[in-house]
């Protein structure tokens, strides 16, 4: 029946993401092969969707952003929500093809306006599954909590029921004139070993998450990194691996397809500030000349993405040998 809800003012917010923690490929147990990730959540990105209802049922979207024109439409259907007009407006900082996440985000943050705007929840498994409907693929950015992600299904493969743990990370780009189409770039094709090796890594990911353990997670995505150069090449990514290793970091993450990568570190070492500073002067001296800070607590949303040059942090300070 059609929806006879007061329709208001809607707006949703989402942040992204800077690559993935993990990504590759599981068997269930009748042996079929399932690609899942998940994604390392950036509080320096985020996009907002307004809806402002008119009369009639002409929906004007601003920019015109067709994924996310659909994940509206698609949120209105669920609903059976008819007949409804007015304008979505889309404000995003988020670099599109690049590794951040910038149509999921403008896709959940469309679902959340059209959900709002008619007075109705939705939980995060279903926005997951009205945005995979209308971009093929998602990462996890809709989920307030840690979940092993089907990202072509739109289903929760584990649910960890835990937020995702807190890292600060150091952010970059390997090939900034580079760009990658999640949808057109070809899937990985694991070997058998790899599948194996996945399994391995899921079985401790679900241990490091209940226990909090830093250093086993960032283990895990420098491994699911290494795997994914087969695949998708970072330049210098063995150089900047040696280097986190060097500075005492905890791993590495990239974007699995994109061109971005992060160096993983404890936010409770005493010695942060000065390995943020050793990185930024080793990473000058690779001509990755600029770095962003961030933090994977969503509560934290900073939303301003400020890039730092590394050579404003060459300092005497910082120039111990490594």
């Amino acid at each position: 029946m059609p929806l006879h809800t007061p329709v208001r003012v809607g707006h949703g917010v989402s942040i992204g993401h800077h690559g993935e923690l993990f990504q590759g490929q599981t068997e269930d147990h009748g042996g079929e092969r399932r690609r899942c990730l998940v994604s390392l959540p950036c509080n320096r990105f985020i996009s907002r969707a307004r809806f402002s209802p008119s009369e009639g049922d002409r929906i004007e979207v601003s920019p015109g952003k067709k994924k996310a024109e659909r994940a509206f439409r698609l949120t209105l259907e669920h609903f059976n929500a008819h007949n409804i007009g007015g304008k979505l407006t889309l404000q995003s900082n988020i670099p599109e093809r690049k590794g951040y996440g910038s149509s999921t985000a403008d896709c959940v943050a469309a679902v959340l306006a059209a959900a709002a705007s008619i007075g109705r929840p939705l939980s995060d498994e279903t926005v997951a599954r009205l945005v995979v409907h209308a971009e093929g693929a998602s990462d996890t950015v809709m989920f307030h909590r840690a979940v092993l992600f089907a990202q072509r299904e739109g289903t929760v493969i584990e649910d960890y029921l835990e937020p995702f743990p807190r890292f600060d990370a150091l952010g970059m780009d390997c090939d900034e004139n580079g760009f990658v189409d999640t949808m057109s770039f070809p899937p990985a094709s694991y070997t058998r070993r790899e599948i194996e090796t996945f399994q391995t890594l899921i079985c401790s990911l679900r241990r490091a998450i209940r226990t909090r353990d830093l250093s086993a997670l960032g283990a895990i995505a420098t491994a699911s990194a290494a795997i994914n150069e087969r695949f998708l090449p970072k330049p210098m990514f063995s150089e900047i691996r040696r280097l986190a290793n060097c500075c005492g970091a905890l791993g590495v993450a990239v974007a699995h397809s994109g061109t971005v990568l992060s160096i993983l570190l404890n936010p409770s070492d005493p010695q942060l500030e000065r390995k943020i500073g050793l990185l930024c002067v080793e990473l000058s001296r690779l001509r990755i000349n600029r770095t962003i800070r961030f933090a994977t607590d969503r509560s934290e949303c900073i939303g301003r993405p400020t890039w730092r040059d590394t050579h404003s942090r060459l300092s005497s300070t910082f120039t111990d040998p490594i």
